[in-house]
């Protein structure tokens, strides 16, 4: 869905405003106080209703008290091009909804329009501002996983809101240790007035027997009462019964006479429309006979011959004689002036004192265009370019020099520090002794085998050998290649050694090794370091030396190039030069005079070669139309007499022509009576074809038949509609009792024995009750304990009220956890998966997804694995992890709420690079949903190449919409 035009009656500040819309991004740009909102306002006004009067929202009445309201027009793939429209009326305005087939709707329409959506649920998902961004700064962890959770789903806000009200009512009614909650207080009361009860009652104990049978002779009557109502009911059934008998044997009968009739259908006034039919196609056939006879006539007529291919011609040589005319006055002019201009080049070329025809033909031949007089100008201007750059790199040789100079001394000074061979020597012993220690700890600590493998020892000695090669290599060190020989080669004698004696190794030995190997560890560990220092260093140094070789290099062949540049130019202006015969230098507002003055001859030139051949061109067509009117009028044809002589042929065919076009007109009108007819008789044809076959029958005789037959089933039908109409007004269970006259006579008898029988029964009962009512009353003078049983339900019911409303309360906060879990569960995943892909689009990759960890706090993985919560992040990454997730629910929801996507100024406080992410995101979506953004930054306006601008300032003036 999307909007196609605003149309505002009267709105706020803007009164009879139409602004058209774009299906992409729609740009709303305007200062403050321009409009914007207002705009932004309108739309959701119309779409979901005006606030109330005594609403927080404006109502945005027109302020110069005009007609208030407007129109949304909207195109959607469901109900197609859709006008809504809302005024003035009750309290959130009258709606009418115009459809493209021409009906209307009102708000049942608009609701099935916008999907079911409210105006708070569409601006939960599909509408958002720098406000709404801003806010996200001041809340807690706790509070922006709870903001980011309703903008992946829709109505966790509303479900977290309604489950922050239920928990502080539920507390207020009930809790297990209070002892201020309603229900705790009332659970007390209870316990007081229970205990006040059972006082009463051991007074009342001797009573209790007739306060028993009281009850049992009640339950009794109750049940005499019930069982007498249960047999009234069944006897007045019986007696309805009795009374419809007749009506439902009449209708048994009906129902088999329909049974019989098998011709349950037959077009609506089909024998009237049958003959009506027939009628007409008669009259048709008639009238197509006549019309064929007719045009018979006419084509015989037509016979003669006419030669059309020769009047158009003649008509086409007639049309053109102000052309013909006007060739003949053309030719004359070119003359004329093609004399002028060999007059004037003489001339121009005397003031040149250029009389040689070849230096007159060179010169012609020069180009002087303005391209070549810049050119000029561009060879003078490289000159004196190529000089300044060949001065700038002699420079910047002389300062590598010196560079150069500097590194050379610093590399000196450093070799002077270097370590010496005994330092380097016991570096490497120290890898082979680190080796050896290792093995001895492993030999004591874990009983190396002796069956050790002398394939192994090999493997990682050599393994050792090669990785030190390939360092030194790749760093172009020779004394890390040595060591890490010395090191593979005292490995293997090592274990190789100790594989073969390992039966005899000496535990003392191998011990004093250990403590002398830990004593020196700490010197070791300095000199290594001081080694690795010393080459990291060699190693800077050398890359800054080979750096500046290679920039003095370079600095030399810029500055051979440019002193090669230099030669080149100045070549190639004395080239330029001596193509005007010009030897040595000359100074540039010199050569501007003899370009004018050359141009000038050059024109002429030009122009005596047009005019030339234009007037070849003429002569050509002037030959040739002679020609054209020499075979259309059959006669030879001069400039002179042309003109007449066509005339005089074309009048003449003019009349024949007439009256052909007169007789194929009426030709043609006859094939159209006869193509309207021939339509008309099969129309005809095809309506009797399908009477027949809606009625079911093949011949008109057949036809008559099914509509007797059909207006019996009629007939029956009513009748039997009447008798269950009848029927229908009294009660279902009497018309449905399956009993014949002498059953149902038989059931009535014996429901009267028992009614008897019962209210014998019944006085009986009453007389026993009365009695013992009024001994209850005498023993129960004493009112106390009947208040404190009033008193005691009474507060038994309130408890009971207030229970209920705990456990409803209870259980509503039950299902909206359950909910809540049910969204994160199904709808959730599914948002996530395409708002990671949004948060790492909008912050260039720096995030890969974005995800809630188990206590329900969002968080984002950086590409290196390394986890934030949502709260660590800055400001700007917090708005752009909720914007993506705003962006997926609404992808998410695209085929149930397609609605366009409305922003105000959501991000104009990102660096460059977010706002070109974020253009980029938008851009890629606006296939999917209609953007509408509005803000007050020009700048933003050329961020969407393709976008429709809509000025908001220029409404109030103009009444129409600018765009750019």
């Amino acid at each position: 869905m999307h909007i196609r035009k605003l149309v505002i009656f009267g709105f706020g500040q803007h009164e009879n405003v139409t602004i058209n819309l774009k299906q992409g991004i729609n740009v709303f740009y305007g200062l403050n106080e321009a409009g914007k909102t207002t705009i932004q306002q309108f739309i959701l006004h119309i779409l979901f209703g005006f606030p109330q009067k005594n609403a927080q929202q404006l109502r945005y009445e027109p302020k110069a008290g005009g007609k208030y309201g407007g129109q949304v027009h909207i195109i959607d793939d469901k109900f197609g091009d859709c006008i809504i429209e809302r005024v003035k009326g009750k309290a959130i305005g009258d709606v009418t909804v115009y459809f493209e087939d021409g009906t209307r709707g009102h708000e049942e329409a608009l609701a099935k329009i916008v999907h079911g959506y409210n105006r708070e649920g569409f601006e939960a998902i599909f509408s958002f501002s720098v406000h709404q961004l801003q806010q996200l700064e001041h809340m807690s962890e706790d509070e922006l996983s709870k903001v980011l959770l309703a903008s992946g789903t829709t109505g966790v806000d509303q479900l977290t809101k309604l489950e922050k009200d239920l928990d502080k009512k539920i507390g207020e009614l009930f809790k297990k240790s209070g002892k201020n909650p309603t229900i705790n207080k009332q659970i007390e009361e209870l316990r007081e007035s229970d205990q006040t009860l059972k006082e009463e009652r051991k007074k009342l104990e001797e009573y209790e027997p007739t306060i028993l049978r009281l009850q049992q002779i009640t339950a009794e009557l109750d049940d005499i009462k019930s069982t007498e109502s249960m047999q009234l009911q069944e006897q007045q059934k019986l007696h309805i019964f009795r009374q419809l008998y007749p009506l439902l044997q009449k209708k048994e009968q009906i129902e088999q006479e329909l049974q019989l009739i098998l011709q349950r259908g037959f077009p609506t006034n089909g024998v009237h429309r049958y003959e009506l039919y027939k009628d007409k196609k008669l009259e048709v056939q008639a009238i197509l006979s006549q019309v064929q006879h007719e045009k018979e006539v006419i084509q015989k007529q037509l016979q003669a011959d006419f030669n059309d291919e020769r009047y158009q011609l003649l008509k086409n040589l007639n049309d053109q004689d102000s052309e013909w005319r006007e060739w003949n006055s053309k030719v004359k002019s070119l003359e004329n002036d093609i004399e002028i201009l060999q007059q004037e080049k003489i001339a121009q070329y005397r003031l040149l004192g250029i009389t040689d025809d070849e230096q007159q033909q060179a010169l012609e031949q020069t180009e002087v265009s303005l391209e070549q007089e810049e050119y000029f100008r561009q060879l003078v201007k490289q000159l004196e370019e190529n000089k300044e750059q060949y001065r700038f790199g002699q420079r910047t040789v002389d300062q590598l020099q010196q560079e150069l100079a500097t590194v050379e001394q610093k590399l000196d000074n450093l070799f002077e520090q270097q370590p010496s061979d005994y330092e380097i020597e016991r570096a490497a012993n120290w890898s082979a002794k680190i080796q050896k220690v290792a093995e001895a700890k492993a030999t004591l600590n874990q009983g190396v085998k002796a069956s050790k493998s002398t394939k192994s020892v090999k493997l990682l000695s050599g393994a050792i050998a090669i990785i030190a090669i390939l360092i030194g290599i790749s760093l172009s060190n020779w004394l890390v290649i040595a060591i890490g020989i010395i090191v593979a080669a005292a490995l293997w004698f090592i274990l190789d050694n100790g594989s073969n004696d390992n039966d005899s190794v000496n535990t003392e030995v191998l011990q004093r090794e250990i403590r002398e190997f830990e004593s020196q560890q700490s010197d070791m560990e300095q000199l290594l370091t001081k080694i690795r220092q010393f080459e990291d260093r060699i190693t800077l140094l050398q890359e800054q030396y080979d750096d500046r070789k290679v920039q003095m290099k370079e600095a030399q062949q810029a500055v051979s190039k440019f002193n090669m540049y230099i030669e080149q130019s100045e070549g190639q202006l004395q080239l330029f030069l001596k193509r005007f015969q010009i030897s040595g230098s000359l100074q540039p507002e010199l050569l501007t005079e003899l370009f004018r003055q050359v141009r000038e001859l050059q024109q002429k030139s030009t122009s005596i070669v047009m005019k030339e051949h234009q007037l070849e061109r003429l002569s050509a067509l002037v030959n040739e139309r002679l020609k054209d009117a020499s075979s259309a009028c059959e006669i030879i044809c001069t400039r002179e007499n042309l003109s007449t002589t066509v005339q005089a042929v074309f009048f003449k065919m003019t009349e024949q022509q007439q009256l052909v076009v007169t007789a194929k007109e009426k030709l043609q009108q006859l094939d159209n009576i006869i193509d309207e007819k021939t339509n008309l008789h099969k129309s005809y044809t095809t309506e009797i074809l399908n009477l027949f076959e809606e009625a079911d029958v093949e011949t008109a005789e057949d036809f008559y038949k099914a509509n007797e037959q059909f207006q019996l089933y009629k007939d029956n039908s009513l009748a039997l509609k009447q008798v269950e109409e009848q029927l229908s007004m009294f009660d279902e269970t009497a018309v449905n009792v399956q009993l014949n006259d002498i059953e149902s006579q038989s059931l009535l008898e014996h429901i009267s024995a028992t009614l008897l029988s019962l209210q014998e029964k019944k006085d009986k009962l009453l007389s026993e009750h009365a009695k013992l009512q009024a001994k209850t009353i005498d023993l129960l003078s004493d009112q106390k304990y009947s208040i404190q049983i009033q008193k005691f339900e009474e507060q038994k019911a309130a408890l009971a009220e207030q229970a209920r409303e705990w456990a409803i309360n209870q259980a509503i906060a039950t299902a909206i956890q359950e909910t809540m879990r049910n969204l994160k569960e199904k709808r959730l995943p599914a948002v996530l998966q395409g708002a990671e892909r949004y948060f790492k689009q909008l912050t260039g990759g720096r995030y890969e997804t974005l995800e809630i960890n188990s206590e329900s706090v969002f968080e984002a993985v950086a590409e290196d694995g390394m986890r934030y919560t949502i709260a660590e992040l800055s400001q700007a990454t917090k708005e752009q992890a909720y914007i993506a997730l705003r962006f997926a629910l609404a992808d998410s929801l695209q085929q149930s709420a397609p609605f366009p996507i409305i922003m105000d100024d959501p991000f104009v406080h990102f660096d460059r690079l977010r706002i070109g992410n974020m253009v980029q995101l938008v851009d890629s979506i606006q296939t999917k949903h209609q953007i509408l953004y509005f803000t007050c930054h020009e700048n933003m306006i050329d961020q969407w190449a393709k976008s429709f601008v809509i000025h908001v300032s220029n409404l109030k003036g103009e009444r129409r919409l600018t765009s750019i």
